[in-house]
């Protein structure tokens, strides 16, 4: 397992769905309509999230770790 526990992948997936709404409604505040090429944006958005989740908590594990 690569972060020892289970619940840090489950807090990983769990920033998906704030992005993807907070992308929808920001589309929806600027009166933008949902496009082929702003569906690719929010998916590229989440993937960015995602990876941002990663790196806090491989930061965190690593801080941990090390002052431990």
């Amino acid at each position: 397992m690569l972060y020892e526990s289970l619940i840090h992948p489950v807090t990983i997936l769990s920033t998906m769905p704030s992005a993807g709404v907070g992308a929808l409604l920001a589309m929806i505040v600027f009166r933008d309509q949902l496009t082929l090429v702003s569906f690719i944006g929010i998916i590229l958005l989440m993937g960015i999230v995602i990876k941002n989740a990663i790196m806090m908590i491989d930061f965190a594990l690593d801080v941990e770790r090390n002052e431990a």
